[in-house]
């Protein structure tokens, strides 16, 4: 059984020696992706070139790394002002992860000197929605997805290339079991249009998707290290059980 599970790791010092053992121990339960969330740093006018590398050297080549910065809209931990934002989000992409995971709602000329970074850096860009009050419909989710796309192709001329790399990313909240339905029909019909996307529900009754959706053609799903920073998140170890119990 192939998926990809990442681990978030809420970065909360710009301190490499702070956050080195929880590195070490995430990269003992072998993810295939690390997620960092600097977000958490509450003075986030510390954060180095010279740290963010650090953290990427202590990951490379265990695991790819994804940088976000989570907009406080979106259940971010910081609240700063967009140029600050763009500020710290330009010292996370020269510092060359993997991934960039950013807001599809971030500010249309942001947006455009992101994509123009992150294609100077070579750094892939997961574009996310999320949704912490309710799921959207099948049609809606595939709608919001096909607007962004063509937005940013008129606007940007992307190549062919760029718009194959990039992952979608729509996480929403489960008010009842069915909502779980939604997320992975929208997996495995992007998935079939070879479309990379991620999609689950969050939430206690979101928790099946978040399994489930790695069989349905999500590019990953996130498992927890120690402390959750989204509701639903389980454990990699329980993660990993059940999907040797599938297997």
């Amino acid at each position: 059984m192939n998926y990809n599970l990442c681990i978030p790791i809420p970065i909360k010092y710009a301190r490499i020696e702070e956050v080195k053992p929880i590195i070490d121990k995430a990269i003992k339960s072998k993810p295939n992706l690390i997620e960092l969330r600097f977000d958490y740093i509450p003075n986030i006018q510390a954060l180095s070139v010279g740290f963010v590398k650090d953290l990427l050297n202590n990951i490379h080549p265990h695991a790819a790394v994804i940088f976000t910065l989570r907009s406080s809209s979106e259940g971010g931990q910081l609240i700063i002002n967009e140029r600050e934002r763009f500020r710290i989000l330009k010292i996370l992409i020269e510092s060359k992860p993997d991934y960039l995971d950013i807001e599809m709602n971030t500010d249309k000329d942001i947006l455009k000197e992101i994509i123009k970074l992150t294609t100077q850096n070579k750094v892939k860009v997961i574009f996310s929605y999320h949704n912490f009050k309710k799921t959207m419909t099948l049609e809606e989710s595939i709608k919001l997805v096909q607007d962004f796309k063509q937005n940013i192709t008129q606007e940007l001329s992307l190549d062919s290339k760029i718009l194959e790399d990039i992952i979608y990313k729509l996480i929403f909240t489960a008010q009842n079991f069915e909502d779980n339905l939604i997320p992975l029909k929208l997996c495995k019909e992007l998935s079939n249009s070879n479309q990379k996307i991620i999609s689950f529900c969050m939430g206690p009754l979101g928790i099946y998707s978040r399994i489930i959706c790695v069989l349905t053609g999500s590019f990953l799903t996130y498992a927890s290290l120690e402390k959750k920073t989204a509701p639903g998140q389980i454990n990699i170890k329980k993660m990993r059980e059940i999907f040797d119990l599938l297997h």
